[in-house]
């Protein structure tokens, strides 16, 4: 059972809390309303405002403005995010759904750990932060251009794509009929520029060697232009980029009988 702080919240804390809430609202969409039970968006804003001490309205504001990196609403598309979404994004960018909502479930019962060990350094974490809704938003057109000219970009047609972005399996699409292939895909603002492999993606990148497909698409945002890299851990120079981040951890007792 999880201890919960008697403590009282700042209202920083008060505040990261509730955007890291907002924050798997956009993410999660509808399925945040069924994982927490509710039956509508007004319901959640109430409910989840009541518990966290915050307005609905401002629950609301919160969700659309990530919403125009996970293309369910249009939300504020041109407003700039603060430094502390910033800060949420690229601490939750790679964790799993799964995470996501036990994180959140815990933020709503106050518990004391997650307080202590995932909202509190978000508070006072530097100023200096990665733009990751940039990076996010970037990815997401990439896909999406991917999707509709894979076959021109790498002989698959669109609906041969297996849909794996959500999986956390270490690349973005499979496809049917040719289980080896594992394809990931990755955004540019201009044709040249840094790409982000995840720990994972590599690893799977080392397993699975020719049959894992690397494509960049770069200008995403005026005149899209893909590359495919088969094998890009030997078709590619990387280095290693090392980095603390929010990480979920699953305990389970057993006896051995």
């Amino acid at each position: 059972m999880a201890k919960h702080s008697k403590t009282r919240r700042s209202t920083p804390l008060i505040e990261i809390e509730a955007v890291i809430v907002a924050y798997a609202m956009s993410r999660l969409d509808r399925d945040f309303l069924s994982m927490c039970g509710f039956t509508s968006w007004s319901q959640a804003f109430a409910r989840i405002g009541q518990e966290l001490r915050v307005k609905p309205a401002s629950l609301r504001n919160l969700r659309d403005e990530f919403d125009p990196l996970h293309g369910h609403r249009q939300g504020w598309h041109k407003r700039p995010l603060r430094p502390n979404r910033q800060r949420v994004l690229g601490e939750f960018a790679d964790v799993s759904d799964a995470a996501l909502a036990e994180i959140v479930r815990r933020i709503r019962e106050g518990d004391s750990e997650v307080r202590q060990e995932v909202a509190t350094p978000l508070v006072t974490a530097p100023k200096r932060v990665e733009n990751v809704a940039e990076r996010l938003l970037t990815g997401r057109l990439a896909e999406e251009h991917f999707m509709r000219n894979s076959g021109r970009i790498c002989g698959i047609a669109p609906s041969s794509l297996i849909d794996a972005r959500h999986l956390a399996q270490g690349f973005d699409f499979a496809v049917r009929r040719q289980d080896a292939i594992a394809i990931e895909v990755k955004g540019l603002k201009s044709l040249r520029g840094e790409v982000l492999f995840t720990d994972l993606e590599w690893r799977q990148a080392a397993a699975r060697a020719t049959d894992y497909w690397l494509v960049v698409v770069g200008q995403v945002s005026t005149r899209p232009k893909a590359q495919l890299y088969k094998d890009p851990r030997r078709t590619l120079v990387a280095r290693t980029d090392i980095r603390t981040s929010t990480t979920v951890s699953w305990k389970a007792s057993v006896t051995l009988k």
